[in-house]
């Protein structure tokens, strides 16, 4: 399965290099050509530099923008049609406020913005340090959330999950992403405004 990456964050240069050293191709976008291409020649695997408008060509594409800068990159996108895109962004307000949510969130929003494609939320309720971590507990790897309403698209971003060493838990329809935007912006406030830092995440377990 290939995969395109909009954004070379800390989240998506992350995603990009975990997922490369799975096998898979990753095309790696953005809008400054030349910082993506300095980003991607530095990592292992099979990932190339790339426009924007070159990930129709993917299987499967990671938005790792800010919400913010969601619709603009969607629009060099194009309309996605039949693709399964990932939204990994919280809609952060000022002060670590949630800017949207409760009666919609930022994946729904998003898949009103590209109808053709099969939106899933993962990735938000964790931080970039996880995703360059060789995990010390690799029989208990850290929760990635994920909500859909595709079961292809859902089983898709689940193997992906998986395959870069993290556990899926799936929370869903799409709409449940009201829920999981909290929960991401929740994780930003313990971990810059508390100070517990970016090695945490959320997990539920059975008791």
């Amino acid at each position: 399965m290939s995969v395109a990456i909009i954004g070379a964050g800390t989240m998506g240069a992350g995603l990009a290099r975990r997922i490369a050293a799975t096998g898979e191709n990753v095309l790696l976008t953005g809008r400054d050509p030349t910082r993506i291409a300095m980003i991607a020649v530095d990592m292992p695997g099979d990932v190339k530099p790339g426009p924007i408008s070159h990930v129709v060509q993917s299987d499967m594409v990671i938005l790792a923008v800010p919400y913010s800068a969601a619709a603009d990159a969607l629009a060099e996108a194009g309309p996605l049609t039949g693709k399964v895109l990932v939204d990994i962004s919280n809609p952060v307000g000022p002060e670590r406020s949630l800017a949207i949510g409760m009666t919609t969130s930022a994946g729904e929003e998003i898949q009103k913005l590209v109808p053709q494609a099969r939106v899933v939320k993962a990735f938000n309720t964790i931080f970039s340090e996880l995703l360059g971590l060789k995990l010390s507990e690799p029989d208990k790897p850290p929760q990635v959330m994920f909500a859909g309403d595709h079961e292809f698209a859902n089983h898709k971003v689940e193997e992906l999950i998986r395959a870069i060493g993290f556990e899926p838990l799936d929370v869903g329809p799409l709409k449940n992403a009201r829920f999981m935007e909290p929960v991401g912006v929740m994780m930003i406030e313990l971990g810059y405004g508390l100070g517990r830092g970016t090695r945490i995440a959320p997990r539920f377990v059975e008791y």
